[in-house]
């Protein structure tokens, strides 16, 4: 009985990851049709009242959408979306994780034949969606602090050319390369829009997780209030952030050691229970039979966490 609930909860969760899809796939073409209208009623010059609406829409389906926007975490995972540079809507998202998560089940239950390992099969069959946008969204983090130096560096070099500073960023935007092209070109497109220039630096610090990227709109803040040559203030950050990354390889460099004996220390108690499992099973397989021995291994499995945890806590020197 349980099973043919859960294979109807997939079919559901299919059946409506696909249609997401398409609705989806139907917005674009509504939102290009959209483009090419307002193109054509542009050069027709056709005075009309200036309004910026954004899209803020979690779900292609009005029931879905209302439930995510009364649920403030939904706003933390849209950023995690956005700073992971998926396409996606939260809706969407959800559904797919769903739809693998129980697609999971179904896998564990028939190759196992039990609940327990059809339960831990869903479980890690749900976040494996998740932790990949996690590691998209770190790894788009990291490749924005690694150009951003770059990046200030052309924008110095176009104020010193006598450019202004609105035209300096739309060089950077469009020079750097991603995701600092995508995330400045967004800055100057709200500029032009007529959104102010502090509100749309801060809209940047908002979207970038970043130290770097906050030193920056600080420091251009508090030269548009108290003045001062903008040059010297970006080339000081600029300097700052160099020195900040030199600081940081230093640590990763002292720390290497540390590193090395966490993961040994965490991959070598999995490494030989699995070599055990392959070379003597009937050796192994006893201590899973009795309650005893499951008990152990879910106590060391735990210690194990808790010690790579603290290992990563040791390490992991914030500068």
């Amino acid at each position: 009985m349980i099973f043919l609930i859960v294979s109807v909860l997939v079919f559901g969760a299919v059946v409506a990851t696909v249609v997401a899809m398409t609705a989806q796939a139907e917005e674009r073409g509504t939102d290009s049709l959209r483009d090419r209208v307002g193109a054509k009623l542009s050069r027709l010059r056709i005075p009309t009242p200036l309004e910026i609406m954004r899209d803020t829409r979690m779900s292609a389906f009005p029931l879905l959408d209302r439930m995510l926007q009364s649920i403030s975490a939904s706003r933390k995972l849209e950023m995690m979306l956005y700073q992971a540079g998926a396409s996606m809507r939260v809706g969407m998202f959800l559904l797919v994780v769903a739809a693998v998560a129980m697609v999971a089940y179904l896998i564990g239950y028939i190759v196992f034949g039990n609940l327990i390992s059809a339960f831990a099969c869903m479980a890690a069959g749900g976040l494996v969606l998740p932790l990949y946008m996690l590691h998209k969204r770190s790894v788009r983090m990291n490749a924005f602090a690694e150009e951003f130096p770059d990046a200030l560096d052309l924008l110095v070099s176009a104020l010193r050319a006598g450019i202004s500073f609105s035209s300096a960023l739309q060089i950077v935007a469009d020079e750097s390369p991603e995701p600092i092209r995508s995330e400045f070109a967004v800055v100057v497109e709200e500029q032009s829009l007529g959104i102010e220039m502090r509100e749309a630096l801060a809209n940047l610090a908002k979207r970038v997780d970043t130290v770097d990227i906050k030193f920056f709109v600080t420091a251009i803040v508090l030269q548009r209030d108290t003045g001062g040559n903008l040059t010297e203030v970006l080339e000081n950050t600029s300097r700052l952030i160099r020195d900040r990354f030199r600081i940081l390889g230093d640590i990763k460099t002292f720390t290497a050691q540390g590193r090395l004996t966490g993961f040994i220390l965490t991959c070598l108690p999995m490494a030989m229970a699995a070599f055990m499992i392959v070379s003597a099973p009937e050796y192994f397989l006893k201590m899973w039979e009795r309650p005893e021995g499951r008990m152990i291994l879910g106590v060391a499995a735990l210690m194990q966490l808790m010690g790579g945890l603290a290992i990563r806590k040791i390490v992991d020197i914030k500068v």
